[in-house]
């Protein structure tokens, strides 16, 4: 591997996966809007949702063709949502970076370095996908979970260094345990889920591709994090003159007491719930580029704690 970068410089590998990464997010947006609609991602090609314009190849270069059109439509002036430009940039930054912890890391061979680019890589899109999904619209797709599922459990066995048992064993108990513990326990003492189904899928996508000390560190990750935009989520509420209930219940679209489904842009915003699964895809990527560092951080500052 050192003598293949002797030849081609690190540089071209980075802005190879910048690259890559972009046009993937380009990808990522597609099947974000399409795939709640149950559209095919494929056909039609692209076009503006207002004007139904096909987009030219030259104004669907990614990020850089949001930025020269100032974000509309050469044709009717349509804005589009800054989103699309946000999820071309994320992405490209993680294939950066998941490019350095592959390739770019030294590893046995590159064939080995490539095969793990793309596995890991093919992950983080999959967060970032399901995550924009799910924030959009409380769902989880199944389309990607399953499949995630299966290739992460294959990748260990084949690829990557957990082999096959763990993640099975990780894949099935993560399920078990948001299953048992946040849906139906949750549901047992409160009368409502506090998280969905997708999210134990989720979970088991996580251990399949982490094993078990991953997919607890993305779960706890998560609901840290979920809990602070909770918090502050409530604390604006009652700024607002708004209640507090919880933030996290699932959204069952009850009626209101007319017997009709509130739809103001106040009632949405006093009734907001704030979906799981962006906060475990957050501490998934966490786990993936800083996990060991900051489990090693936490307990060389207990050990310190404690005197040892």
């Amino acid at each position: 591997m050192q003598a293949l970068l002797e030849i081609v410089p690190a540089w071209q590998f980075i802005a190879f996966a910048a690259v890559f990464g972009a046009m993937w997010g380009s990808f990522a947006n597609v099947v974000i809007v399409r795939w709640p609609l149950e559209m095919s991602v494929v056909r039609p090609a692209s076009h503006c949702i207002s004007c139904k314009t096909p987009i030219r190849f030259y104004d669907n270069i990614p990020v850089l063709s949001y930025l020269l059109l100032r974000g509309k439509c050469r044709h009717c002036k349509a804005s589009f949502s800054p989103r699309y430009m946000v999820v071309e940039l994320a992405l490209a930054l993680l294939a950066v970076g998941v490019m350095r912890l592959t390739i770019l890391n030294d590893p046995p061979s590159f064939q080995q370095g490539a095969a793990e680019f793309f596995i890991w890589f093919s992950f983080v899109w999959a967060l970032v996908t399901l995550g924009m999904i799910d924030l959009e619209t409380y769902l989880i797709p199944d389309a990607i979970t399953y499949p995630g599922i299966v290739v992460g459990i294959a990748a260990n066995a084949f690829i990557l260094e957990l082999g096959w048992m763990e993640p099975l064993i990780a894949a099935a108990g993560g399920f078990v345990v948001i299953r048992l513990l946040f849906i139906d326990g949750y549901k047992f003492l409160t009368g409502k889920p506090g998280m969905g189904e997708g999210d134990a899928k989720l979970m088991a996508m996580f251990g399949a591709f982490f094993g078990i000390k991953g997919a607890m560190f993305a779960l706890f990750a998560g609901a840290f994090q979920g809990l602070i935009a909770g918090i502050v989520m409530v604390a604006v509420r009652r700024r607002g003159g708004g209640d507090s209930e919880p933030v996290f219940a699932e959204d069952d679209g009850d009626p209101d007491e007319d017997g009709e489904h509130e739809t103001t842009q106040e009632t949405r915003f006093r009734k907001a719930k704030i979906p799981f699964g962006p906060f475990l895809a957050l501490g998934a990527i966490e786990y993936f580029f800083m996990g060991n560092a900051i489990l090693d951080a936490y307990l060389d500052g207990i050990a310190r704690l404690i005197g040892f």
